[in-house]
């Protein structure tokens, strides 16, 4: 066995929570506060995946249908990692990090190089740079987790369509809510499942049982769309937070080389190819909405809660949500976190808007302001005039976007 190399920025390790730990390493070395005395924990390359054991019973229905249905374990991930089919950018390293903010939970990062961003805000910093977002979906699942309480139902479920690394995937299991993760780059796969190993690892050091400290995930490596099981090509530009599936023709030679000039950890001459799933199919298969327009699926009978629909996926949106048009209808969704461009303008009013969601304007977190939720019309204005301002950011070093959140009208704020 060799000497693991470890570099801890403190030995007492609640006191900075960020290192990093050759990946090569056949063991780990299990820190002092996760046990009264040292312990070795298993290399995370051969530690189980953390499964649904313990899956809330609102779900339990369903839930184990979901890894016969396409999801892809870690055990997988770990494969094509090994195998070489996907090339991890860390080169043998782990960037692990403690996260600040409660519930403390780990979120493996990928190196600076490869993208500085996220390594900067979360490696560094120790928090995610999207303030606002990540105080939406704390405010939302603890109104959830309440209504939960006062109810004696089991925790709503989170969807996270395009999850990058898995912050808001992690954040939500970290409070115990079962996730349906949705991500295409095989880089962020890699990341998203140390990071769910990691976070098992602790949950046995502290309880034996690593469920009752983080709620269960499965990965899908599918592009979520408006077409049901179409094989198109994965490309990750220069930012891996923006990776993109494309329909791209083997014969069609000045495409794949535009496509190959700005790749990063694929190509087009091995190209990676992920299947797309519409969100409505997805729900149909897994028992959530009716097949039949005799059955009654509305939320008086939902089978399932989900308390957030997150939506974050590089322009692709207005095609998801093309593809999701049952499924908002059943309002079986409570909250809509989508980011917002200009070409979601139609899209917003005729699908989120028509479906019985209104925008919830909260300043962007800004607690002092307020919160305050729309009237259907008043969301229509809000959108003209955030559409307007987007309009005047062309050319100029501001987002083309901005973070939108959406909620079932007759699901009022508490």
């Amino acid at each position: 066995m060799g000497v693991v190399s470890m570099y801890v920025l403190s030995k007492n390790y609640n006191s900075r929570r960020f290192f990093s730990v050759n990946k090569l390493s056949p063991s780990l070395v299990a820190l002092q506060n996760w046990q009264h005395q040292q312990q070795q924990l298993e290399d995370c390359s051969n530690h189980p995946s953390l499964l649904s054991s313990s899956v809330p019973s609102a779900v339990s229905s369903w839930w184990d249908q979901v890894t016969l249905l396409g999801s892809t374990s870690c055990d997988d991930v770990r494969l094509f990692e090994q195998e070489g089919l996907w090339k991890d950018p860390n080169g043998g390293q782990y960037f692990i990090r403690k996260i600040i903010k409660a519930p403390h939970h780990f979120v493996s990062l990928h190196n600076n190089n490869y993208d500085h961003v996220r390594h900067s805000s979360i490696f560094i910093g120790g928090n995610y740079y999207e303030h606002h977002i990540h105080d939406r979906f704390e405010r939302i699942l603890a109104e959830a987790e309440r209504t939960t309480i006062a109810t004696a139902r089991s925790l709503p479920i989170v969807i996270d369509v395009g999850a990058n690394l898995g912050y808001y995937s992690l954040l939500s299991a970290a409070r115990q809510h079962a996730v349906i993760s949705f991500e295409i780059n095989p880089s962020n796969l890699i990341r998203l499942c140390e990071s769910i190993q990691w976070n098992s690892n602790l949950g046995m050091a502290k309880n034996k049982d690593p469920t009752t400290f983080f709620g269960p995930i499965r990965l899908f490596r599918n592009g979520v769309s408006n077409q049901h099981n179409q094989s198109l090509q994965v490309v990750v530009p220069g930012n891996p937070g923006e990776a993109s599936i494309q329909d791209v023709s083997q014969n069609d030679s000045n495409r794949r080389q535009q496509l190959e000039s700005f790749a990063n950890g694929t190509s087009a001459n091995d190209p990676t190819f992920a299947t797309t799933v519409t969100l409505d199919s997805f729900a149909i298969d897994h028992g959530w909405l009716p097949t039949t327009t005799t059955q009654n699926n509305k939320a008086s009978n939902r089978v399932v809660d989900i308390a957030i629909l997150k939506i974050d996926t590089e322009g692709h949106e207005p095609f998801i949500l093309q593809g999701a048009t049952k499924l908002l209808s059943s309002h079986l969704i409570r909250n809509i976190l989508i980011e917002y461009r200009m070409i979601c303008r139609d899209t917003v009013f005729e699908i989120i808007l028509e479906s019985g969601y209104v925008l919830v304007d909260d300043n962007r977190g800004d607690v002092k302001k307020g919160t305050t939720m729309l009237t259907k019309e008043a969301s229509k204005s809000f959108i003209d005039e955030l559409h307007n301002t987007l309009e005047l950011r062309r050319n100029t070093s501001k987002p083309m976007f901005e973070d939108l959140w959406f909620r079932v009208e007759s699901h009022k704020l508490p």
